[in-house]
């Protein structure tokens, strides 16, 4: 099994949360299908084993540095990189693991290597062994490391409301920026509900240095609502979006089952 796997090449087989995590199993799976996901690629789980059975401080051979920087310069124009992890727990249909693995943003290409290891380390941190409780199983962490995007606005989308349980509306909610502070309970977003025919149901918009105004275009809130319904299609499932827009693209960084609504007997899809 290769080392490193780019979201361009990766096979089906190869798509499994065992080899690749949670999180960059449902990104390729969107980026091979023509989503607007980014241009990335993975360090493999079967690369953390080798290197964790190593008695001795993680070091990257110069081959697989060289690897790593010759995937960057092939997926960023910028040369700076978000490095997330993946581990194989995270975004489950049971269990989200949301914020308690370490990520990194605006990582240049000579940084890379170290925030994989510190991805890697983040498996065996005190917050994630707290979320699991009994549930930690035999984790594995990949890590995904994708070209940056800096957004002008990003935040989160629900393809179904995750407290009523209403699948005919959609849920959004947007902050100026980067939604590293959204995630992570931070910051207080705009909230949006949209029905599935595009009708805008209720709006909360919090007022930012004196502006009150929207961070959102009634257009841009329709797009959202598209990309997170195709989403939810292509998965068969309900889903949670994070999404960005930078230089008026939207992009989607992430998607994971809603795990709050879904049956208790549910496959996991993906």
């Amino acid at each position: 099994m290769p080392h490193f796997l780019t979201f361009k090449e990766i096979s089906k087989e190869q798509l499994d949360p065992n080899i690749v995590g949670g999180k960059a199993e449902a990104l390729a799976r969107l980026y091979q299908k023509g989503f607007p996901v980014p241009d990335g690629f993975i360090v493999t789980t079967e690369f953390f084993d080798s290197c964790s059975k190593q008695n001795a401080p993680i070091r990257f051979s110069e081959e697989d540095t060289e690897i790593i920087y010759h995937n960057i310069d092939a997926c960023s124009p910028c040369g700076s990189v978000a490095v997330r992890s993946s581990a194989s727990v995270e975004d489950s249909s049971t269990q989200s693991f949301a914020g308690q693995f370490d990520s990194f943003l605006n990582v240049n290409k000579k940084r890379a290597p170290n925030a994989i290891k510190e991805c890697w380390q983040s498996l065996h941190n005190v917050r994630s062994k707290i979320y699991a409780g009994d549930k930690r199983g035999n984790k594995k962490m990949a890590v995904i490391v994708q070209n940056m995007i800096t957004p002008e606005i990003s935040g989160v989308a629900f393809s179904a409301n995750p407290v009523t349980g209403d699948k005919n509306s959609v849920i959004i909610e947007a902050v100026p920026g980067s939604n590293e502070f959204l995630v992570q309970g931070a910051i207080t977003p705009d909230y949006y509900a949209v029905s599935k025919n595009l009708k805008i149901l209720n709006k909360k918009i919090i007022q930012q240095n004196k502006n009150s105004q929207q961070k959102l275009s009634d257009q841009q809130l329709l797009n959202i609502v598209q990309l997170v319904t195709a989403v939810s299609h292509f998965f068969n499932a309900e889903v949670d979006i994070e999404w960005a827009i930078e230089k008026n693209n939207l992009y989607i960084l992430q998607s994971r089952p809603i795990t709050a609504i879904q049956n208790n007997n549910a496959k996991r899809i993906f």
